[in-house]
């Protein structure tokens, strides 16, 4: 048994293991891996596991990422969850205490894992602490089933409010979606307080997964006002990223209903069987998307953190008051000053 580096030569072993891992989500896949180093300059450090017969029965992502709140390893940047994929218990204790010394080795400041599933094998040295949500919708061919397991009275009821609202929809995967879709989402990140990733890294996962994603539009008097971007693999429809004009006579027509049910609708009937909507924390929007989010859902699933700091406390970036009077400022700036200095900004946080 060995842990090693993952290499060209082994990433086709590699990417059939993910393809073939019930835990493997598209975040794991080597075009993933080399979006982030693209576009952040995040460096791969991605760890496979070998048992006796040389055949990989584990593997840890992980990106060596450089800011103003330090060096980290994370596995894996802007994903609610990557972590450890192992065939066994022995695998996984390997792989986290190979990481755990790759740490001091390289003199981070911190390591963070995040599982979508709790792990007790980790060492004592790792804290482990739960503040992002996951969300899910279990889908079905039965659409009419999906549709009575929806809150009647937030979910069903925006639905049709949007369908009566004057709102039109459409969806694609074009040059022309995505541009629409991006002016969208550079407001709602502004309106939240928060850099935006840069539009180099969304048509980065529209070139590189183009059979796997499409965006959904919705138009008011012939104008993008809301747009949603999904991920389609294996069996999960994954809501990766949304946006909207920020103004409460657009938003209380509900155009994120009027997007998201025909996009469930349209992965009962190609056969998907989970719908993903994303993560969220308590906070995040003050509350909102968990809220939002919860509604739809009829699973809610607790992100593990896992932290461990070789040389001092660990501080996560949220909870620094940079990251507060920060964001109180970004909602001030001009949306071309948003979108030029977001690609420097967002590498701040991982």
């Amino acid at each position: 048994m060995a842990i090693e580096l993952l290499t060209p030569h082994t990433e086709s072993e590699y990417a059939r293991y993910v393809e073939h891992h019930p835990r493997g989500t598209i975040e794991f896949l080597v075009g993933w891996r080399d979006l982030l180093q693209t576009n952040f300059k995040f460096k791969p450090v991605y760890l496979i596991r070998k048992n006796s017969k040389e055949v990989i029965d584990g593997v840890l992502p992980l990106s060596l990422a450089k800011s103003i709140f330090g060096t980290r390893l994370v596995s894996l940047p802007y994903a609610v969850s990557a972590g450890v994929l192992a065939d066994s218990e022995e695998a996984l204790k390997e792989l986290v205490s190979f990481a755990e010394e790759l740490a001091r080795t390289e003199k981070v400041d911190f390591i963070e894992i995040r599982e979508s599933e709790k792990a007790t094998l980790y060492p004592a040295s790792f804290r482990c602490s739960q503040s992002v949500f996951s969300f899910s919708l279990a889908l079905s061919p039965d659409v009419d089933a999906v549709w009575k397991k929806l809150p009647k009275g937030s979910v069903r009821w925006g639905i049709k409010k949007a369908e009566k609202s004057g709102l039109t929809q459409r969806h694609g995967n074009s040059k022309e979606y995505l541009d629409d879709f991006y002016q969208l989402f550079l407001q709602t990140r502004k309106y939240r307080g928060v850099p935006a990733y840069p539009y180099s890294y969304l048509k980065g996962i529209m070139d590189l997964f183009s059979d796997k994603a499409r965006i959904y539009i919705a138009d008011y008097n012939q104008k993008p006002v809301a747009g949603i971007l999904l991920l389609y693999y294996k069996q999960e429809v994954r809501y990766a990223f949304a946006g909207a004009i920020p103004h409460p006579k657009i938003l209380q027509l509900q155009p994120y209903h009027l997007l998201l049910w025909p996009a469930v609708k349209d992965a009962c009937e190609r056969g998907y069987t989970v719908f993903n909507f994303g993560g969220a924390a308590l906070t995040t929007n003050d509350g909102g998307l968990y809220e939002f989010k919860k509604k739809w859902a009829d699973k809610i699933t607790p992100i593990e953190s896992y932290v461990y700091t070789p040389k001092k406390k660990y501080v996560p970036p949220s909870e620094s008051p940079l990251f507060k009077m920060a964001g109180k400022l970004w909602q001030h700036l001009p949306i071309p000053i948003v979108k030029a200095v977001s690609p420097y900004v967002i590498r701040q946080f991982v």
